[in-house]
């Protein structure tokens, strides 16, 4: 990774125009300013906008600018040839929200790509794989910060064994090794379900010798339940056959006591319409005798009928004959009004007539004077019309009428009716009609009783035919004997045979069921010894297999090829401090890593037979420090030796990080720690830098000591101001 430009805003010190910082411009560089102006504030927005992490650890919001609600930093790099660039926000809106963008190519072209996961998670482990470095690792290798320069020196074994992995990339080991157990255990699983299943064959294996006893007995029992099947089945057939009997003849007893008390019952009702139809004959008669008389009584009313008759007659033909008289009465009245009306017409024009013929004398029409001219034709007007109106009243003549009008009344006068004797008859003839209704009632009666004397001779008949077939069929059924009972314990007795043959049956189908188990067990035996040595072939070839894998495991483990790995890279990383340390202590100083130690506790060597107890060995990763005195402990040193040895060792690091592919970086800073340097030591340090500075393609160094950065060509000369902090890149 080879920084190439940082753009950052509202970042710790940093505001808002903060102008960008151009690494493309200088190889190495010294940035440079007091105490607290945020020198150290440029690499933690580096480590923060790669890794989201920095000096605070991973809590964004304290990095935020005081007042200001977001934050942002750009930072852009080359690797590989490729250029990538990052982009990440914080803003405390919200309860705080984060974003992450991560590009290759130039942001200005359009042939930029977006790596931008759907995910920040994702998108950080991307970067990761990228740049294959975790901020870890670059800051225990690359990145000597104010304050941790001692890290890799002052950690744990196991803690140091870790970072080497990471920066000599063995990660592709343990992914290897994880692989390897994966295998083993997906080939153990599969050996114990081997295991269990050559089990199952055994344990069916064993039981080869019975299977041949247990057949046979099978047989027996089955041959044994055949015969009591047969048996139970000749005694249900012939049971059944007595019951069909007993059935018949149940029936037949139940059919004719059925017809008896039918017959029985229709006996009792002739009976009892017997003696109802012998209630309502004698009833009958005694109706009759109170109607002895009727007769002649209906005799004597007759002639009044007739007389009535004639009475109504005569009543009619008056009522007819004055029917006509009332009208020729009016046909004369009408001709009479006729002839009188013409009469008066006759007189009134006679008048006007006589008028007319006065001077003065005025029109009878329209009432003007009539003149001499006009008289004579008033007069002849008038003379006609009266002429007219006496040949009119000729014609009326009702001569004829009142002749008919005289016979009709004479014939009147023939017919004689006597209301008051009509009146007695009217009164004698209703008794008549009571009389009749009597008489009709009593024919009623007479026929009803014909019919119902004809009908008690008739059930009398039916009653003693019924009698007889009802004794008959009480005889017949006292003949026949009761087989209710028997006929219940035959069936019990079919019942109870069918529960025995089901139960023999059901033995006989277990019986069947387990000679086909066994038959079917003995058929398999030999296929399952073909598949028991099949599966103990598998079975062999699997833990063979198994064991390649253990190995294969134990080979890419912490204590195989990346022991190996780490013990060849160590020889180097001491080789490089050393050469570093010689420069910088001028040959007094020295250190050593020791990758194996003695255990304090003894154990029994098996290589011992007298039982000889001797001391162990561990893995570890320890460092040695000497000088011209001795070995002695890291913190038995000065802070200037203390600060030369983690120098020389996080150079070191940093070197072999640079010559190993996994890792790719080409980025070296130093955050501080001259300070406790005499001249000398910092002149040492200058030279070292100098000299491993073609091994890296960026080189920073942190100071705020005014003598030291005049010992670099360009710096990035940081100030802190009312508007925060801002830098300026000074001989570029």
């Amino acid at each position: 990774m080879v920084p190439a430009k940082l753009k950052l805003s509202n970042f710790t010190s940093y505001g808002s125009g903060v102008p960008e910082l151009d690494f493309t411009k200088f190889h190495m560089a010294a940035i440079s300013g007091l105490n607290g102006a945020g020198k150290s504030s440029l690499l933690d927005s580096i480590t923060w906008c790669i890794w989201g992490n920095s000096r605070l650890g991973e809590s964004a919001d304290q990095l935020i600018r005081l007042g200001q609600g977001s934050m942002f930093v750009e930072f852009s790099f080359q690797l590989d040839g490729h250029l990538y660039t990052i982009k990440r926000q914080r803003v405390l809106k919200g309860g705080g929200t984060t974003a992450l963008e991560f590009l290759s190519g130039s942001t200005s072209s359009p042939q930029a790509h977006n790596l931008t996961e759907g995910t920040i998670k994702a998108t950080q482990q991307k970067i990761i794989d990228t740049l294959h470095l975790t901020y870890e690792t670059f800051t225990n290798s690359a990145f000597i910060r104010q304050g941790h320069a001692d890290e890799f020196t002052t950690k744990g074994p196991t803690d140091r064994k870790r970072i080497l992995a990471d920066i000599l990339g063995l990660s592709n080991y343990e992914a290897l090794e994880e692989k390897a157990k994966e295998k083993i255990k997906g080939i153990q699983s599969g050996l114990q379900l081997l295991e269990y299943q050559i089990l199952e064959i055994e344990a069916e294996l064993s039981q080869k010798e019975d299977h041949s006893e247990k057949k046979k007995a099978a047989e027996n029992k089955i041959t044994k339940v055949e015969t009591q099947i047969k048996i139970a089945e000749e005694k249900i057939k012939i049971l059944q056959k007595e019951k069909e009997t007993l059935n018949l003849a149940s029936e037949q007893r139940k059919k004719l006591e059925q017809n008896y008390l039918e017959d029985k019952k229709e006996l009792e009702e002739i009976l009892n319409q017997g003696k109802n139809r012998k209630s309502k004959i004698d009833t009958l008669k005694l109706q009759l005798q109170k109607l002895q008389g009727i007769s002649g009584k209906l005799e004597d009313l007759k002639s009044l009928g007739q007389e009535k008759e004639n009475l109504e007659k005569i009543k009619q033909e008056q009522l007819e004959i004055e029917k006509k008289l009332s009208g020729i009465t009016g046909e004369i009245n009408l001709k009479k009004q006729q002839a009188k009306n013409i009469q008066n017409e006759i007189d009134k024009l006679s008048l006007q007539l006589t008028e007319s013929l006065k001077a003065g004398a005025r029109c009878p029409t329209c009432g003007q004077e009539i003149g001499k001219d006009e008289r004579s034709h008033v007069h002849n007007q008038l003379t006609t019309q009266i002429t007219s109106l006496e040949k009119d009243l000729l014609k009326i003549n009702f001569s004829k009428e009142e002749q008919i009008l005289a016979d009709l009344e004479n014939k009147l006068k023939t017919f004689i009716f006597d209301p008051q004797k009509y009146q007695q008859i009217i009164t004698q003839l209703k008794s008549l009609e009571e009389i009749q209704k009597q008489k009709e009632e009593m024919l009623t009666i007479q026929a009803t009783l014909q019919t119902e004397e004809k009908v008690v001779l008739e059930m009398r008949t039916l009653y003693q035919n019924k009698k007889s077939q009802v004794d008959k069929l009480e005889k017949e059924i006292k003949g026949l004997p009761d087989l209710s009972g028997k006929l219940a314990a035959v069936t019990q007795e079919i019942s109870a045979t069918e529960d025995d043959l089901n139960s023999i049956r059901s033995e006989e189908k277990e019986a069947r069921g387990l000679l086909g188990q066994i038959t079917e067990l003995i058929s398999r035996t030999a296929h399952l010894e073909k598949v028991q040595d099949q599966q103990k072939e598998k079975q062999a070839f699997l833990q063979k297999e198994k064991g390649a894998f253990e190995e294969l495991a134990l080979a890419f483990g912490k204590k195989g090829i990346q022991a190996m790995i780490i013990e060849s890279a160590i020889p180097e990383i001491e080789d490089e401090a050393n050469r570093l340390l010689d420069r910088l202590t001028e040959g007094r100083m020295r250190v050593h890593f020791e990758t194996q130690r003695e255990t304090k506790t003894l154990r029994q060597s098996s290589g011992q037979a007298n039982g000889e107890k001797t001391p162990g060995i561990i893995e570890t990763l320890d460092i040695i420090i000497s000088d011209e005195m001795g070995e002695r402990p890291y913190e038995a040193y000065s802070g200037g030796e203390q600060f030369r040895v983690n120098f020389a060792m996080r150079l070191a690091l940093s070197k072999l990080l640079t010559h190993r592919a996994g890792a790719r970086l080409q980025f070296l800073v130093v955050d501080e720690g001259f300070g406790t340097q005499d001249a000398e030591g910092r002149t040492r340090i200058i030279e070292s830098l100098n000299a491993i500075k073609d091994d890296f393609e960026k080189i920073l160094i942190i100071t705020h000591l005014e003598e030291l950065k005049e010992e670099f060509p360009v710096r990035i000369e940081v100030q802190k101001g009312p508007t925060g902090s801002t830098f300026e890149a000074v001989g570029t």
